[in-house]
């Protein structure tokens, strides 16, 4: 058994193994000594390493979430970008209003997270606020902004997205907008709407030179559910070949592996090979 000392120093060890391992060792504590170590894992080079320091820290009352607060404040650049997407893992309702005042930070990547926070959670008393990203300069803020008010799915949050349709000449970006308006009609009319497919590929594809990170998360949704395209897996594959993390690139070629050869025989031999080469 790795003691809660133990844990918090291997968070800062070399490899990403035993810092995965440790992070795990942390999942439940209510151990204020770890507040501190588990902020600096929200900005941790591996994804699911940041993504589960924001759930532990969430789940550990306010005084944790005051510190995290204040450095995500505090923070610039990537290093606040990271801590936006911790702070999205909390599910705090505090992060309601922390995301509207984010929404016109200066990264476009913060601003991204935070319209798509407000949309996840439904918070229908912030549509002025989300209205701002339907003008913002950065294409992905702008998509992001649709899927939120899409997510939203009120009389008024259907109006933004047909004006953000018509002011917007890309076609790919139109397509995602007529994708909102249909998922916001069915939720109107009490129509359960499907969630078996998860964001579309293209669009996850366009935020990989966005944010790399929500597109990670939005692959996994897709392995989640198990899909039977090649192509999550593949892309999933390559990304964590280039962040150098062995061990996430080998489950999802094996997961890979696995359901393809199920589902769509064939279609599973480039992720044969890649893990043969691996070996």
């Amino acid at each position: 058994m790795v003691t809660i000392e133990e844990a918090i120093k291997n968070l800062k060890n070399d490899d990403v193994k035993v810092r995965k391992e440790a992070i795990n060792a942390l999942e439940g504590t209510n151990d204020e000594i770890a507040i501190g170590p588990l902020i600096e894992a929200t900005t941790d080079e591996s994804a699911p390493i940041r993504f589960q320091a924001g759930k532990i820290l969430g789940n550990m009352g306010d005084i944790a979430m005051d510190k995290l607060i204040a450095k995500f404040e505090t923070e610039t650049g990537q290093n606040k970008r990271l801590l936006a997407h911790a702070l999205k893992e909390t599910g705090n309702p505090r992060i309601i209003d922390l995301f509207s005042e984010a929404v016109t930070d200066d990264d476009f990547g913060v601003r991204k997270v935070a319209v798509r926070t407000l949309g996840e959670l439904k918070a229908e008393d912030k549509i002025d606020v989300l209205a701002q990203g339907i003008g913002d300069d950065d294409w992905g803020v702008r998509l992001a902004t649709v899927y939120a008010l899409g997510d939203i799915a009120t009389e008024e949050s259907l109006a933004l997205i047909k004006k953000a349709r018509r002011q917007e000449k890309d076609k790919d970006f139109k397509k995602s907008c007529n994708k909102a308006i249909k998922k916001a009609e069915k939720s109107m009319k009490g129509e359960v709407v499907s969630k078996n497919t998860g964001k579309p590929l293209k669009d996850i594809k366009d935020l990989e030179k966005e944010n790399i990170d929500e597109a990670i998360k939005d692959y996994e949704e897709h392995v989640k559910k198990e899909s039977n395209k090649d192509v999550p897996y593949k892309r999933l594959a390559i990304i964590y070949r280039k962040k150098r993390d062995t061990d996430n690139e080998m489950r999802i070629l094996n997961q890979a592996i696995d359901l393809l050869s199920k589902k769509n025989p064939g279609k599973e031999k480039w992720f044969v090979e890649r893990l043969d080469k691996m070996k």
